[in-house]
């Protein structure tokens, strides 16, 4: 059915708002993005059970609830909600907010977003053979759908438009430059990592350190690119920064996020350096690791015979 049907129409009209209210990121409107997106969820449900031939009304004047139509769809239909635990949560947010007064904060409704775009991605490859990226052009206008994908950088370029998003998430904007710099740490991960045997469990654990976004500058020193002091601090200050806000313990500003961005797109060159470090000598840093491990062993061996003696 999807297009034609009013109730998909419906759903992704909802869903679209969703993502205008999520752009502009104000209090009100982070309200209207949880609602929306609830709704929008609730009638993509409906609409696929009118396809599988299942009617929607419980009684004469009255359609199945949101979960009513999950359980329905996945009883009778076998039909797999993806992240439903996170949708439940969704739900519950959705009645709480249309029943009492209160805003959703930032991080609160990136959480829901997210969910909800990964559920609908989901969704409508398994059930309607359609892609969520293609579905989203024809109900946003560009610009709205550009502003929407600063979210999650993976390129260089994208990183450079991050500075928008700064004015409308400043917090959105800095988890995505985290994980960009997270992206970047995993690439060489795992080109170290192949280098380590099965059964070093040690050293795998010892070199899984070197991949925290503050370890960067650790990682670095180990094949000889140069970062100066104040970047070195400035890692460590963003990953404490990141990990407070995204426990919700604490805000950031655009300024603040801003300057972390540049520090991600000046690191860019050192990266490249470091990748072709690493791919010269991947086991350079295993190899280390190993022989710091035996002098441990040893160390503690021979503090053990100075006890007993």
């Amino acid at each position: 059915m999807a297009y034609t049907s009013p109730l998909f129409q419906s759903s992704f009209d909802l869903f679209s708002h969703s993502i205008e209210h999520f752009n502009l990121g104000t209090e009100r409107d982070r309200k209207f993005v949880i609602i929306h997106l609830a709704n929008s969820v609730e009638l993509i449900f409906k609409d696929l059970m009118l396809d599988l031939g299942l009617s929607i009304y419980k009684n004469p004047k009255e359609t199945v609830t949101i979960t009513g139509a999950m359980e329905t769809l996945s009883k009778e239909k076998n039909i797999t909600i993806p992240h439903l635990n996170k949708l439940e949560l969704l739900i519950d947010e959705r009645n709480a907010l249309q029943h009492r007064y209160g805003f959703p904060n930032e991080l609160t409704t990136i959480f829901y977003m997210e969910a909800t775009y990964s559920f609908f991605k989901e969704f409508l490859l398994e059930n309607y053979n359609l892609d969520i990226e293609i579905v989203l052009e024809d109900f946003l206008q560009e610009d709205d759908l550009a502003i929407f994908k600063l979210r999650s950088v993976t390129t260089q370029t994208e990183l450079d438009k991050l500075n928008k998003l700064t004015k409308i998430h400043p917090i959105g904007a800095l988890l995505s430059a985290y994980a960009y710099l997270e992206g970047k740490m995993n690439e060489i991960r795992e080109t170290i990592q192949n280098q380590i045997a099965g059964d070093e469990r040690d050293l795998r654990m010892y070199i899984f350190r070197y991949f925290n976004p503050d370890s960067v500058a650790r990682l670095m020193t180990e094949y000889n690119v140069d970062i100066s002091e104040n970047t070195k601090r400035k890692l460590f200050e963003f990953r404490n920064i990141r990990n407070q806000v995204a426990h919700g313990r604490e805000g950031v500003g655009s300024k603040e996020v801003i300057e972390f961005i540049t520090m991600v797109k000046d690191l860019e060159p050192k990266f490249v350096e470091l990748k072709e470090s690493v791919l010269k000598e991947p086991g350079l840093l295993i190899e280390r690791e190993r022989n710091r491990i035996l002098e441990r062993q040893k160390q503690k061996t021979l503090d053990f015979s100075d006890k007993t003696e």
